[in-house]
């Protein structure tokens, strides 16, 4: 926070939405005040009471109005609760204090009534503490007082205590994003400076972008977390490099992006009824965003959550050890690569490792091994100088045949058909 104070921490119009009900709905009237005990908002539109009204008509009642709702903001930040107190006119208030990050910014200050009626004793002190005011006019506007029971302001308080506390938890959340966004456009400030350094010409159409996008999707697929990411963070630079900043086509392919992105995390493994109610939650957040760092952020979050539903996995050893083991295979898919060479690579039995991908993965090793090798071929294929053969054992089949069994299974067609198609 560069400017630790209500008024920039704190969103005017929420808090006068929240505060403003309560204020209405308990007939209390609420104020913002900062450290010093100034008022920074009035919320609820409650003005104050004819009695506090003329009692800071003068300058001396207003001096001592400022330090009661100072000491009592002080005591409450000392406490970190609602603190009651009697102002110097003899009227109940009560403070909550406003503490973000252990940083102490004011309070809410609420009440300003009476316990009970007004007695003698009252009455002595009142004229005594405002003697520069004439009494007669003073008694009149005591009238205009309320008279709250000590239970109904004791639970008056707890419940603005609840209340504040929700409010500083939402604009802490709030803050982190903007600090999130912030990273955002730095981020794409420096992926575009890389671009210029590194004389990284922009590409004329979308094919280029599409090829990086079916590349993303399937590092999705296999559950290539850190591929993933860095290509996402290379396709949004393209995108918004292609669209010179146009929001509402960057919005139409973010939207895209993710749905498709959805799909590929079912495929990988990630259970398909999160995945649909995430997609939705972010196509509703989506649609209120203006900010291009905002709907850049938003999709680098849905994904990453799409990224854990692969691999939601109880057991941190277990997930260290299967991440593992999809590491390994992604080096050295191309190789005669087996269950058991892989699980000594890892120092674990093989029926174990073949345990954690059925269990985890919902898969064999086999099964994850082809789906890695198909990937690969998809990608090779796209390249002219390549033949099937060639992809073929590229990527470790030793039988074209059994290749284009598979490649057909996977993908729908045979590999020829499907280079072909390319061409």
């Amino acid at each position: 926070m560069s400017k630790r104070n209500i008024e920039s921490f704190l969103d005017p119009k929420y808090l006068e939405e929240i505060l403003g009900s309560f204020s209405k709905a308990t007939g209390l009237r609420i104020e913002a005040v900062n450290k010093k005990g100034e008022t920074q908002a009035i919320l609820g539109n409650k003005c104050r009471s004819d009695f506090c009204q003329f009692i800071r008509s003068h300058s001396k009642g207003e001096k001592k109005c400022l330090d009661s709702y100072k000491e009592a903001t002080l005591e409450a930040a000392k406490w970190n609760e609602p603190y009651f107190f009697r102002c110097h006119a003899g009227l109940v208030i009560w403070a909550v204090p406003i503490i973000v990050d252990n940083v102490f910014l004011g309070s809410i200050i609420c009440g300003q009534v009476l316990l009970w009626k007004p007695d003698e004793f009252f009455l002595r002190q009142l004229k005594k503490s405002n003697s520069n005011l004439d009494f007669e006019t003073l008694q009149q506007k005591i009238k205009s007082l309320s008279i709250t029971s000590p239970e109904q302001s004791q639970a008056a308080a707890d419940m603005l205590f609840v209340v504040v506390n929700h409010l500083v938890k939402r604009n802490i959340h709030t803050l982190e994003e903007e600090n999130a966004y912030h990273l955002q456009r730095l981020q794409i400030k420096l992926d575009l400076e890389n671009r210029k350094k590194q004389t990284i010409t922009e590409f004329a159409d979308y094919r280029t972008y599409l090829k990086k996008e079916r590349r993303f999707l399937s590092y999705i697929r296999l559950g290539d977390k850190t591929r993933a990411e860095s290509t996402l963070e290379s396709l949004l630079t393209d995108l918004l490099t292609k669209t010179a900043g146009d929001k509402a086509t960057i919005k139409i392919r973010v939207l895209e992006l993710a749905s498709l992105s959805s799909r590929a995390a079912v495929e990988g493994g990630a259970d398909p009824e999160q995945v649909m109610v995430k997609l939705q939650g972010f196509n509703n957040e989506v649609n209120s965003i203006e900010r291009i760092e905002e709907f850049f952020f938003k999709v680098h979050k849905i994904i990453a959550e799409f990224l854990d539903g692969i691999f939601k996995l109880a057991d941190k050893k277990h997930l260290s050890l299967v991440n593992n083991a999809r590491n390994f295979i992604m080096e050295n898919y191309h190789k005669p690569l087996t269950l058991k060479a892989t699980a000594d690579h890892l120092f674990i039995s093989p029926s174990h490792l073949s345990r954690l991908f059925r269990l985890e993965l919902d898969c064999t090793f086999n099964d994850y091994l082809t789906r890695v090798r198909v990937e690969k071929a998809v990608e090779l294929m796209k390249k002219p100088e390549f033949s099937v053969e060639q992809v073929s054992k590229a990527i470790g089949f030793k039988s074209q045949s059994y290749f284009a069994e598979i490649f057909r299974k996977y993908i729908g067609v045979t590999p020829l058909i499907y280079k072909n198609s390319l061409f």
